[in-house]
């Protein structure tokens, strides 16, 4: 029982072939992170509407973020630019925009996606591990939900540092281990009241969280704050902060809540110190 409870944040060696990102390629090709979000028929511009719409109205601490971010006429990456939402709302910040994905499906998801609106960028179907853009060439680099999926996560964070202009900034999501999403949702209700560390370990119980939400092999990481912060050392400034409780996070409770997708005051309070993100802002 105790192998099972053992959550893994640093190695991931068996993960680290070319054999799992081929499998993590199919897995996500599959079922696109956030594609079930709307009936509207897939990849029209009323199914890109309401993507955001959900998103932003679940989320609303990211656009806050991005309309905060000063990038007109600045060099932009996203790192893992999914089907695109965030992608765009930086280009609406007016950044030159630049992204890299591994998987081919979002990248073809993206570029259908900017087309329908009219927007440019240049994308690059690659890995965070190994970017594929010079020295000093960006300004500012955005990633959300992404690095803590890759087998070498602090080899990604050196390359945003390599790649970043001296002075530029970087905007870095992971997930929170010191989260109610983990402890309540994650730990005690699926793994061990409804008995899935009979089946699986705990390490497995966290990968199943993730589309296409059958795959226990998915690298999926916890950080402390304190501990990721520690991976952002190379940078002249860096602010952490902890981001986002909804009552959908909270399992069995969120049914005392009249709409568990919608935060709430006390919940973005409370999610200050136990919601699910880990919110970096660096600058080089």
């Amino acid at each position: 029982m105790l192998n099972k409870l053992k959550i893994d944040t640093k190695e991931f060696q068996s993960h680290s072939g070319e054999q799992y990102k081929e499998k993590t390629i199919q897995n996500w090709s599959a079922d696109p992170c956030g594609s079930n979000y709307s009936e509207k028929a897939f990849l029209s511009r009323e199914y890109f509407d309401e993507i955001e719409k959900h998103r932003y109205e679940t989320h609303p601490w990211i656009l806050k973020a991005i309309q905060s971010f000063d990038l007109t006429g600045k060099n932009v990456l996203e790192i893992g630019c999914g089907m695109g939402t965030d992608h765009l709302s930086l280009a609406r910040r007016g950044g030159v925009m630049h992204g890299i994905d591994l998987i081919p499906k979002n990248i073809e998801i993206t570029r259908e996606r900017f087309r329908l609106f009219d927007k440019e960028t240049r994308l690059t179907q690659g890995d965070a591990e190994n970017l594929p853009y010079p020295d000093n060439s960006m300004d500012f680099v955005y990633s959300f939900g992404v690095l803590h999926h890759s087998p070498d996560t602090e080899k990604t964070i050196n390359e945003i540092h390599r790649v970043l202009k001296p002075g530029g900034q970087c905007y870095v999501t992971v997930y929170h281990k010191h989260s109610i999403f983990f402890w309540w949702t994650t730990f005690l209700w699926n793994f061990i009241l409804r008995g899935g560390w009979r089946q699986r370990t705990l390490q497995e119980q966290l990968s199943l969280i993730e589309y296409p939400n059958h795959n226990p092999d998915l690298v999926t990481r916890l950080y402390r704050k304190k501990e990721f912060k520690n991976y952002f050392k190379p940078f002249s400034r860096v602010n952490a902060s902890i981001q986002h409780l909804i009552p959908a996070d909270m399992a069995h409770l969120d049914s005392l809540f009249r709409n568990p997708l919608k935060p709430t005051p006390a919940l973005n309070r409370l999610g200050q110190w136990f919601g699910w993100y880990i919110a970096i802002r660096a600058i080089n």
